[in-house]
C-alpha cells in the first residue's frame, strides 16, 4: 500500500509483480478501506510503504490502528530526498530503484 501514483510506478518498476493499493494521498476513506480489504484476501501479507515524513507516519498509524496485521517498510529519509527549485520533497518516488529493491528484499525475498 503506497499514497500516490508516483510511488505505485516506483514499486511495480522494482517489482512487476506486485499487488498496489494507492491511497491517492494520506486520508484514510471508505475507498481505502475497501481496497484494503480486497488486498488482505487475495495477498499473502501487505505491506505499508508510506513516505518517511510526519504525513506518512500519520497515515501508517491510522492503518495500523484499523488493521494490525499491516507492516510498514521503513525508509531512509535520507535516501528519500528530492531538491527542486527551492523545495526539499521526501517521498517513496524519490528513492533510488536499488536502494528501494534492496530494502524491500528484507520483505520479499524474491525480489
Amino acid at each position: 500500500m503506497v499514497e500516490g501514483f508516483h510511488d505505485e510506478e516506483k514499486v511495480l518498476k522494482v517489482v512487476p509483480t506486485a499487488h498496489v493499493v494507492v491511497t491517492k494521498g494520506t486520508r484514510l476513506d471508505n475507498r481505502v478501506r475497501l481496497d484494503l480489504n480486497k488486498a488482505l484476501l487475495v495477498c499473502d501479507k501487505v505491506w505499508l510503504l508510506t513516505d518517511p515524513d510526519e504525513a506518512g507516519d500519520l497515515l501508517a498509524r491510522a492503518l495500523r490502528k484499523e488493521f494490525p496485521s499491516l507492516e510498514r517498510v521503513l525508509l531512509d529519509k535520507k535516501e528519500c530526498l528530492s531538491y527542486r527549485t527551492n523545495k526539499v520533497k521526501v517521498g517513496v518516488e524519490h528513492c533510488s530503484d536499488e536502494y528501494l529493491s534492496n530494502v524491500l528484499s528484507c520483505y520479499l525475498p524474491n525480489t
